[in-house]
C-alpha cells in the first residue's frame, strides 16, 4: 500500500507542478500577445484556460503514471515526490521575497476551496446517478459543464473587463469610456456567439455517442437533451452578466 500511494502522491503533484508551469507560460505569452495586438486578453483567457486546464493535467498524469508505474517498487516515486515539494517551497520562499506578488498568496483562496467543494458535490451526486443509470457518465460530462463553462467564460471575462476599466478610470477617464464603450460587446452578441460555439459539440459529441454504437440514444431523448441544454445554458448566461455587474461594482 506505501509504494502506490507514494506513486499516486507523487504522479499527482508532479502533473500539478507541470501543468501549472506549462499552462502559466502559455496564458502569460498569450496575456502579452494580444496586449501587443491592442486586444481584450479576457476575452480569451478565460475559456483557453478552461479548456487546457483539465486536458494538460490529465495528459500529465497519464504520462507520468505510465512512467513511474514499472518503477513502483524502488525509491525513485518517493525521491522524485521529494523533490517536487523541495522545489514547491523553495518557489514559496522566493514569493515571499517579492514585493509584487507576496500581496497574492493570500487572495482567491475562498473561491478555490469553494470550487473543490463544489466539484466533490457534484462527483458524489454523478456517482450514484451512473450507479442507476448505466452509460450516463459518458454524456453526463458534456450535458453537465458545456453551459457552466460557457457562463463561467461570460463571467469572468466581463468581470475582469469591469474591474480592469474600474481601475483605469481615475487616472484615465477617456480610456476607461473608450473601454466600456467601444470594446465592450453586446449582452446578446455574446450569449449567440457562446451558443453557437457550444452547441454544435454538444450536438456533435451526442452524434458520435450514437455513431459509435457506445449509447443507444432515441431521438426524443436528445431532443429533451438539447432542449435542457439551451435552458440552462439561456438562464447561466442571463445570471452570469448581473453577477459579474454587482461584484465590480462592490469592489470598486
Amino acid at each position: 500500500m506505501p509504494p502506490r500511494l507514494i506513486m499516486v502522491a507523487t504522479t499527482a503533484i508532479s502533473a500539478a507542478c507541470l501543468s501549472g508551469l506549462i499552462l502559466g507560460s502559455f496564458m502569460c505569452t498569450l496575456i502579452v500577445l494580444y496586449r501587443k495586438f491592442n486586444r481584450d486578453p479576457d476575452n480569451i483567457a478565460p475559456p483557453v484556460a478552461s479548456c487546457l486546464g483539465d486536458l494538460v493535467t490529465l495528459i500529465l498524469i497519464g504520462v507520468l503514471s505510465n512512467l513511474l508505474i514499472p518503477l513502483l517498487h524502488t525509491p525513485i516515486p518517493f525521491i522524485l515526490g521529494v523533490l517536487v515539494v523541495g522545489i514547491g517551497v523553495a518557489c514559496f520562499a522566493f514569493t515571499l521575497r517579492s514585493t509584487y506578488v507576496r500581496p497574492l498568496l493570500t487572495q482567491g483562496w475562498t473561491p478555490l476551496f469553494g470550487a473543490m467543494v463544489i466539484s466533490s458535490g457534484t462527483g458524489i451526486i454523478l456517482d450514484i446517478f451512473v450507479s442507476r443509470c448505466e452509460g450516463f457518465a459518458v454524456p453526463a460530462v458534456v450535458i453537465s459543464r458545456l453551459q457552466g463553462a460557457a457562463g463561467s467564460i461570460s463571467f469572468v471575462s466581463r468581470l475582469s473587463t469591469s474591474l480592469h476599466a474600474a481601475a483605469v478610470a481615475p487616472s484615465h477617464p477617456s480610456a476607461s469610456a473608450t473601454v466600456r464603450k467601444d470594446h465592450e460587446p453586446s449582452p446578446g452578441l455574446v450569449m449567440l456567439t457562446l451558443l453557437l460555439i457550444t452547441l454544435p459539440v454538444e450536438i456533435i459529441f451526442l452524434g458520435i455517442l450514437d455513431g459509435l454504437e457506445w449509447l443507444n440514444l432515441p431521438i426524443l431523448s436528445v431532443a429533451f437533451g438539447i432542449v435542457f441544454f439551451v435552458v440552462l445554458w439561456r438562464k447561466l448566461l442571463f445570471i452570469a452578466p448581473l453577477l459579474s455587474t454587482e461584484i465590480a461594482r462592490g469592489l470598486t
